[in-house]
């Protein structure tokens, strides 16, 4: 649902604007929103995660651009969540704040 949104909504609503400040606009909005709302984890809290997801916000809204199709960018996004889930919790690195 977040790449329906993020690149799917958000971009198209703001392919008008010069191309990178669309990217840009959607990548830094991706990124707060997961620096706020994210998961509730010392793990996954920081600075890192604001450079992260801004770095995968600024691909997956090139990569949209360019092929105007949200497939790749659902398939690489539920990868990365998938990992960066899934591998900490068998490593038992999750640390609740709860």
């Amino acid at each position: 649902m977040e790449e329906f949104y993020w690149r799917g909504l958000l971009t198209d609503h703001t392919k008008k604007w010069n191309g990178l400040f669309s990217i840009l606009f959607s990548s830094i909005l991706f990124s707060l929103n997961h620096l706020v709302f994210g998961i509730h984890s010392e793990l996954f809290r920081g600075y890192e995660v604001l450079l992260s997801t801004f770095v995968m916000g600024m691909v997956w809204a090139i990569t949209y651009k360019k092929t105007n199709s949200l497939r790749w960018v659902i398939l690489s996004h539920f990868l990365v969540d998938f990992l960066n889930l899934s591998v900490p919790s068998f490593l038992d690195l999750y640390k609740a704040t709860f």
